[in-house]
């Protein structure tokens, strides 16, 4: 007998050859993952290069505002709740004005959301739907196009992967305790944009009509979520009592309203869905059209529990951004959860091939949406040469003002001298620009900002914002408004202040009785 022919020597060949095979395999897909995360954190972290961009400076305004007893719709006005600084009080409190901080809060959070979501995944759907949920996840929950610095998405989309992890593991199992958390995380969100209950909403409908559960546990269910939504609830209810603010709630919600009912519409704006369906829907056409041979396959049904959900949850949050009227790019980012879910209960495999055949298309188009322009590359601890100056010659309690002054007050630590952060809420609706700039200017008159900050070319900075706001290039007559709203404050200053710094491509001028 030869030793090929030995049954157990056999055997053991072949527990050896299948032990490597899963070992390479097993490694092949650490890689992977390793690769995409390695990207996804480099798109998250090209945001320290930008300091303060975009909205960010005003959201971390918001969190000194509140830290500081003041509140959002009384102390400032802007399209936003007041519960959108309590929630980022806290972080306020920790990190202060150091951003790089706050980068590193929102990467953890825009991977921690992947990874619990591709666990409850692989929990409740099949092992075989963890790696495509993580992978899909971690790629569109950080997609540049929509993350690019501090947007309200980025954290909205953390709550949204813990409210559907949580709502997998409710459809599943039937734990009421995990109903509790999705009311929980969505009720959290909701501080932020009223559109995270959409979650929610979802979730309740899939329980009440597609699965079939006694009244006894549907109303357990009920319950639980609804206490789970009940204690941000009673926070929001309880802070906007404690401090005041409940009655500027209607002024709000009716100032948004109006905001999207006045939003400039051309038929261009529905590309913008064509486009967004085309992203997200591209790995899901190769997976699960391209890849539909029987290798690729799993014989396990789709759970249509879970279809449901996703697919109304999809449909809400689609009809919410529809609503807010101007349909910025990172407004779409709150589908991407609902879309990681489609994307894993597809009945296919996690054979690596397909999977990147599937995304590196999309990851490669985020990686290279995160590279800046060169002329917007800063230092991550980098200031405006105005907060610089300001904090050397202004008193430590003197009022400023400049167009977008979040970063000014966040960076100089000096106060506001207006209620009014910025012209943009000018391009709100037909009757912004002067009501707005009326109100800002009594603002001046009643706090005697002792600086405020111009724009070196004024009317080359109104240019640009008429060019680069859709509502005031759509509308003549509304970009009319909002250039003679500027030249009442150039008026103003020009009436009561001196030039008495030039920084660049900024002047700051002083108030004619401050130099006594």
């Amino acid at each position: 007998m030869t030793l090929c022919a030995d049954p157990i020597l056999l055997r053991a060949l072949s527990v050896g050859e299948r032990q490597s095979e899963v070992s390479h395999t097993l490694r092949d897909r650490r890689i992977v993952v390793g690769v995409c995360l390695v990207v996804v954190i480099a798109i998250r972290l090209a945001d320290l290069f930008r300091p303060f961009a975009g909205d960010g400076s005003m959201f971390v305004y918001m969190g000194r505002l509140v830290s500081e007893g003041g509140g959002v719709g009384r102390e400032m006005i802007d399209n936003k709740f007041p519960t959108v600084g309590l929630l980022t009080s806290g972080p306020w409190q920790l990190f202060g004005a150091y951003w790089p901080a706050w980068v590193l809060m929102l990467t953890a959070m825009g991977i921690a959301g992947p990874f619990l979501l591709a666990r409850s995944a692989g929990r409740n759907l099949g092992k075989h739907t963890a790696l495509p949920t993580l992978l899909f996840a971690l790629i569109y929950l950080n997609f540049s196009y929509g993350v690019d610095a501090f947007h309200l998405e980025s954290i909205l989309t953390f709550f949204a992967a813990i409210a559907a992890s949580a709502a997998l593991s409710a459809l599943s199992s039937d734990d009421a305790r995990d109903s509790f958390v999705v009311g929980l995380a969505a009720a959290s969100g909701a501080m932020l944009k009223p559109s995270a209950l959409a979650s929610l909403v979802a979730f309740a409908a899939v329980m009440l009509i597609h699965l079939r559960r006694t009244p006894r546990r549907l109303a357990t269910h009920g319950a639980a979520a609804i206490a789970g939504a009940a204690i941000p609830g009673a926070v929001t209810l309880i802070y906007l009592i404690g401090s005041d603010l409940l009655r500027a709630i209607p002024v709000i919600s009716r100032q948004i309203a109006q905001y999207a009912a006045q939003s400039q519409w051309e038929a261009f704006d529905w590309v913008k869905w064509a486009i967004v369906l085309l992203v997200i829907g591209f790995p899901l056409l190769v997976r699960g059209v391209i890849f539909r041979r029987e290798r690729d396959r799993v014989d396990r049904s789709i759970n249509f529990g879970v279809l449901w959900f996703a697919l109304l949850w999809i449909a809400i949050e689609a009809a919410g951004v529809t609503m807010q009227g101007r349909m910025y790019k990172y407004h779409f980012l709150v589908l991407t959860p609902a879309a990681a879910l489609l994307f894993a209960i597809l009945p296919r495999g996690d054979r690596l091939f397909p999977l990147i055949a599937a995304l590196t298309l999309p990851l490669l188009l985020s990686a290279y949406g995160a590279i800046p322009p060169a002329e917007e590359i800063s230092s991550p601890t980098e200031q405006l040469p105005s907060s610089i100056y300001l904090r050397a010659h202004a008193r430590p309690d003197a009022r400023v003002w400049t167009d977008s002054m979040a970063r000014l007050l966040i960076e100089s630590g000096l106060q506001p001298g207006t209620r009014y952060p910025t012209t943009f809420i000018w391009a709100n609706d037909d009757n912004a620009a002067a009501n707005y700039c009326s109100d800002m200017i009594a603002d001046f008159d009643e706090r005697r900002p002792e600086y405020i900050v111009l724009p070196a070319d004024l009317d080359g900075y109104v240019q640009t914002h008429i060019h680069g706001i859709e509502e005031l290039a759509r509308d003549p007559q509304r970009a009319a408004a909002y250039r003679n709203a500027w030249e009442r404050v150039r008026s103003y200053v020009q009436r009561y202040y001196f030039p008495e710094a030039s920084l660049g491509n900024e002047t700051v001028f002083r108030r004619w009785c401050e130099r006594l």
